[in-house]
């Protein structure tokens, strides 16, 4: 009884060392909360640039290089949101909004940037994608994007709107490709 519940420890020892945690993770190092203040006739008519809002770092580890072919970044709304909704009932159009991913630190020199996408839902727009393994492991502390905001710049002013308290959550996503 004693050997067979040394060699089940044993197993079980082994089972336990071979076993890898496969990460995938964004981690928003800067600027998680973006606020568009249309205060001025110039906002309204031009619209609103956040350029460089929120800085994300990217995690991609332990997964193994020879099934994945890359990654890529996705936008959507939460919860398949189709308006930006006002907190007295007004609504403007998802399209009001764009969103843009670049390099922020020069480290995803292969990857491929898609410039300013309109926000949309399920399943959402491309940011950017890496076309090869050159990106894995990708670490937070080098892989990382910055995303710049429009509002009411390309699809059209937003004069003439109903002035409210706008909100939208936003996910962004990072898909492996296998």
């Amino acid at each position: 009884m004693t050997r067979l519940t040394l060699l089940f420890i044993f197993i079980l020892s082994n089972i336990i060392g071979v076993a890898q945690d496969n990460v995938a993770r964004l981690t928003v190092l800067i600027g998680s909360h973006i606020e568009f203040n249309f205060n001025t006739l110039d906002n309204y008519n031009n619209g609103i640039r956040i350029e460089d809002g929120t800085t994300i770092g990217i995690t991609m580890s332990e997964i193994s290089p020879a099934i994945l072919t890359g990654w890529h970044i996705d936008v959507q709304t939460f919860m398949g949101e189709v308006t930006i909704n006002g907190s007295g009932g007004n609504t403007l159009p998802l399209n009001a909004i764009q969103i843009e991913a670049t390099d922020a630190n020069g480290n995803l020199a292969t990857a491929t940037f898609t410039g300013l996408q309109d926000l949309s839902v399920a399943p959402g727009v491309l940011l950017m994608s890496t076309i090869d393994s050159a990106h894995l492991p990708a670490d937070a502390n080098t892989h990382q994007i910055d995303l710049t905001y429009e509002c009411g710049i390309a699809n059209g002013s937003l004069l003439g709107q109903v002035a409210d308290y706008y909100t939208v959550n936003v996910e962004i996503i990072l898909i492996p490709d296998f």
